[in-house]
């Protein structure tokens, strides 16, 4: 059946604006309308990512549970959390805006400022720091030119320090996007991070 979402709702019984954003949830399933180009809450997405984070949160029993997996989805797709993002993931998980910005804050692994294209997360652990951190941080300093945090002139470069990536038996070690790496002296950084430039 192809009906408009206008009609939609006028089935769902929405009464006033207070609860058409939950009659629109229950009649988006039989509206042949786009929800991206639609709902104001969901426009901040492009059709494939918003088609994306909808899997996600359709996986679990619960909206909310699916935060983290959209979070990394969304800087996937931008290189970074936009801030303007944060309010319309918020309205498609159900969440209250400020536990959404909560989790992005809390995991280093979520970079909310200045993108790069490739982002270079350094793992500060105890055993990475005990075992050669200090030098990989400054050779990367040293051929980027960039501190942690920094973004190279050219935008492809970012330092990221991360408390752990989960390979403390090759320490020390970082990432280049996804790629993980055992930090081998300088000569070998410079030659891995060629290959990205």
């Amino acid at each position: 059946m192809n009906m408009s979402l206008e009609v939609c709702v006028k089935e769902e019984g929405a009464k006033d604006r207070r609860n058409l954003k939950l009659f629109l949830d229950r009649a988006i399933g039989r509206c042949s309308l786009l929800t991206c180009h639609v709902l104001s809450y969901k426009s901040m997405f492009e059709r494939e990512l918003l088609e994306k984070l909808n899997e996600h949160i359709n996986y679990f029993p619960r909206k909310e549970q699916a935060v983290l997996l959209c979070l990394h989805t969304i800087q996937d797709h931008y290189g970074y959390i936009p801030p303007e993002s944060l309010k319309p993931l918020s309205e498609l998980l159900g969440m209250p805006l400020n536990h959404v910005e909560q989790v992005a804050a809390f995991y280093d692994m979520f970079d909310r400022e200045t993108p790069a294209k490739y982002r270079i997360r350094v793992c500060v652990s105890v055993v990475c720091h005990f075992l050669g951190k200090k030098e990989l941080l400054k050779a990367l300093e040293k051929i980027l030119k960039i501190k942690p945090g920094e973004v190279t002139p050219d935008g492809k470069f970012k330092i990221v320090p991360v408390q752990c990536l989960g390979a403390c038996s090759e320490a020390p070690i970082f990432m280049i996007n996804e790629d993980t790496y055992k930090f081998e002296g300088e000569e070998k950084l410079n030659e891995i991070l060629s290959r990205y430039t």
